[in-house]
């Protein structure tokens, strides 16, 4: 567990190298995120996409975005995915997404854990092509009380951001839990599952 949790901060150092870079060239995404602690919930609301790579022969993209918790194993209901729906013919996509994920306070305390979010191009024929990903580290999001708190000018309020997408580079630690897949290691098999489409 260890290991999969170095590997998330692998993941959450890359993505902070990635915001300080000038050029972003995977393009980014416009989110809010928010814990409400009475429902032990996460809401993640997916606004848009700016400046996607052109992965169709049209010179456009039909991008969707997919989010998850990881790793799986700190969360009740594992690495629970949710998913846009696709926005066809665009590199700058609006998608006005809200997603409530189950998460524990406990689970959202823990260095390591993160919420990440693959951008992909929805393909009719074949494989979905792979456009970026970034994360948010679950210990930097902020709490509310609960959604009508979000009117209220002297509650916390959600975390709103721009990240810019990025693809992953292999690290020690992913090379090492590359490893213990090949030898069924039931956790790293299921890390390593959930970002199989992020390379």
């Amino acid at each position: 567990r260890e290991l999969v949790l170095r590997c998330c901060a692998d993941l959450a150092e890359q993505q902070a190298k990635a915001v300080g870079s000038p050029e972003h060239k995977y393009g980014e995404l416009t989110l809010s995120v928010g814990y409400v602690k009475e429902t032990s919930n996460m809401e993640v609301t997916i606004f848009q996409g700016r400046n996607l790579p052109a992965l169709d022969k049209s010179g456009l993209s039909d991008p969707y975005v997919e989010l998850a918790l990881l790793p799986g194993f700190h969360f009740q209901n594992g690495s629970k995915k949710a998913k846009t729906p696709v926005q066809h013919k665009t590199l700058n996509p609006t998608f006005n997404y809200e997603a409530v994920l189950s998460a524990s306070q406990e689970s959202m305390e823990v260095k390591g854990t993160i919420v990440v979010l693959g951008a992909y191009d929805h393909d009719i024929w074949g494989k979905d092509d792979f456009m970026g990903i970034c994360m948010v580290p679950c210990n930097d999001i902020p709490q509310i009380s609960n959604r009508s708190s979000l009117l209220d000018a002297n509650s916390p309020k959600r975390r709103n951001v721009t990240l810019p997408l990025f693809h992953i580079e292999e690290s020690k630690a992913l090379q090492e839990l590359a490893l213990r897949h090949q030898f069924s290691d039931q956790e790293a098999v299921e890390f390593l599952n959930v970002l199989s489409k992020n390379y």
